[in-house]
């Protein structure tokens, strides 16, 4: 798996544009992955040189969590991403916020994004206008009279265009706790810099400009492009306040049909309903931004139905020249809620649905005798087992094997007591030689808890000053260690745990063994010890 750590995915499918960020402590990993169980995340192929793989999530108490790829899935392509980190996915996190921004406000737009894919996201009003949020502080700001206005993502500069302007829109990314990103919007003004930075649902988007809730002073109009070679002139910013700007969220046939439509994902009757209301409500008094969204949406979902009737002819076609499962759904769900479907292809799907059926039945079949098999083999295995269960017992078979096991049982009793009476010894030899080093040991690791990190034993020797540390073998620090932790709690973590590191074998067995000493129980694998080692530190940084 590809350690590398990528902070950035998507969420659903290789193509999804719905934005996810991993957090970056194990406490608020362990909450992202219970709030998206059973949400597949991607290496998305909206992020430039992004491989289209699965990805998964990475829990690390030595460094930041992250996402990390699996070894196949998706196309099976080389990642080439060269950006991993947080604002990888900026692009994606500003366009789910503005499109739900303005959907509050009952408009619904259109978004692209411009190459190099990352660098920018292009909104496309209904009423024609465009605004460009420009990210990429490595591109230059492209300042086109076309655009309705230009908005600098963190760190973008363009001091001539401040100059000329007066003013920038801006807008920033702010964590948000257990995963995901909110976006803030602020002007910043010439000689002052960005004072304020609103939430972005305390802007409203009216035909002049962007206005604050929370402020008195409304958010500036656009101004003009601006134009480096000209000089710079004396001009007035116009503002517009919200009095002058007619309620977004007034509500009207037209309005509602337009809040509720969904081009790319309605089903084509609910497309085609919409075809044929706009015209009527074209007839009716409206107002001219309504009227204008109408005649933008109009073409809009013609296009979407003959798509969509293209993409059903194709499947049928398909269906008809090569059959398979995969195929057959495919065709049924593009029939499915289509008004324009023909009989002919409603014809092809039904005469492949039996088939399917049967098809499904025989591998049911299948499943359930090779259960029955499988239920069967078991009763036999059991029945043998039973029957040389008995002719053990008949044979005396048993009485002989229970007087070799007490023989074995005793030999053993015996070889362990000798090796528990050598044990003994040994202790107490590494304790007569360890017992003035321990007071020193525990003060130095009690330190260490205090402040937040752990130790080594070389540090230990530097930090004490004593020499005899470099010399203990194995056994001398697991009978100092047994000293130092005399008087630890039953509760609470071994002082010990802050000379354990994660990658040395030597330090995990020795925890090991001052832990069986102690009658501490443990995890049998490493894997689960080194969580329950990085909790440990956790609990004895915050209790010293």
């Amino acid at each position: 798996m590809d350690r590398r750590l990528i902070q950035t995915a998507v969420f659903g499918s290789p193509d999804s544009d719905e934005p996810a960020l991993c957090p970056e402590t194990p406490e608020e990993l362990e909450a992202f992955r219970r709030e998206h169980a059973g949400v597949t995340i991607w290496c998305g192929t909206q992020f430039e040189g992004g491989c289209g793989r699965q990805l998964t999530t990475r829990l690390c108490t030595d460094k930041i969590c992250h996402f990390a790829h699996y070894g196949s899935g998706g196309t099976g392509g080389p990642c080439g991403r060269k950006d991993r980190g947080k604002d990888d996915a900026n692009h994606l996190f500003a366009k789910a916020h503005v499109k739900s921004w303005l959907r509050t406000q009952g408009i619904e737009a259109e978004f692209t994004f411009p190459e190099p894919l990352g660098s920018a996201v292009m909104v496309h009003l209904p009423d024609g206008r465009t605004i460009l949020v420009h990210l990429d502080r490595n591109q230059p700001v492209t300042w086109d009279p076309a655009t309705w206005e230009t908005i600098l993502g963190p760190g973008v500069r363009d001091t001539h265009a401040l100059i000329q302007r007066g003013y920038l829109h801006r807008v920033r990314f702010v964590d948000r706790p257990g995963g995901g990103r909110v976006v803030q919007f602020g002007t910043e003004l010439h000689g002052r810099g960005t004072e304020h930075w609103d939430a972005l649902d305390d802007i409203v988007l009216t035909p002049g400009g962007l206005v604050s809730r929370t402020r008195p002073v409304p958010v500036r109009a656009p101004a003009p492009a601006p134009r480096p070679a000209d000089a710079p002139t004396d001009r007035e910013i116009v503002t517009v306040t919200r009095g002058t700007s007619r309620d977004p969220r007034r509500t009207d046939p037209a309005h509602e049909l337009l809040r509720h439509l969904d081009i790319d994902h309605d089903s084509p009757r609910k497309i085609k309903d919409a075809i044929e209301a706009i015209p009527r409500l074209l007839e009716t008094d409206l107002h001219p931004d309504d009227a204008n969204r109408l005649r933008v949406a109009l073409p809009k979902c013609l296009r979407r139905l003959e798509a969509h009737a293209q993409r059903r002819q194709k499947a049928v076609q398909q269906l008809r020249e090569n059959p398979t499962e995969a195929l057959y759904y495919k065709a049924v769900r593009l029939l499915e809620d289509d008004p324009d479907a023909l009989q002919e292809e409603k014809d092809v799907v039904a005469a492949h649905t039996a088939r399917i059926e049967q098809a499904r039945a025989v591998k049911e079949a299948a499943r359930r005798a090779a259960q029955e098999r499988a239920r069967e083999e078991k009763r036999r295995a059991e029945q043998e087992r039973r029957a040389a269960w008995l002719q053990e017992m008949i044979d005396g078979q048993e009485a002989m094997e229970r007087q070799m096991a007490a023989r074995k049982a005793l030999v053993a009793q015996r070889v362990a007591q000798a090796a528990e009476q050598r044990h003994q010894q040994d202790r107490q030899a590494h304790a007569g030689k360890v017992a003035p080093l321990a007071p020193a040991v525990r003060g130095a690791l009690k330190k260490a808890a205090r402040e937040h990190r752990v130790t080594t034993w070389p540090e230990l020797r530097d930090k004490t000053g004593m020499r005899q540390l470099g010399q203990l073998n194995h056994g001398d620090k697991v009978e100092l260690l047994a000293l130092v932790e005399a008087d630890t709690a039953p509760e609470t973590p071994l002082l010990s745990t802050l000379l354990v590191t994660d990658d040395d074998s030597a330090s995990i067995n020795l925890h090991r063994d001052i832990s069986r000493l102690l009658g501490r129980p443990l995890p049998s694998s490493d894997t689960d010890l080194l969580e329950q080692l990085a909790h440990d530190r956790i609990q004895l940084h915050n209790q010293r």
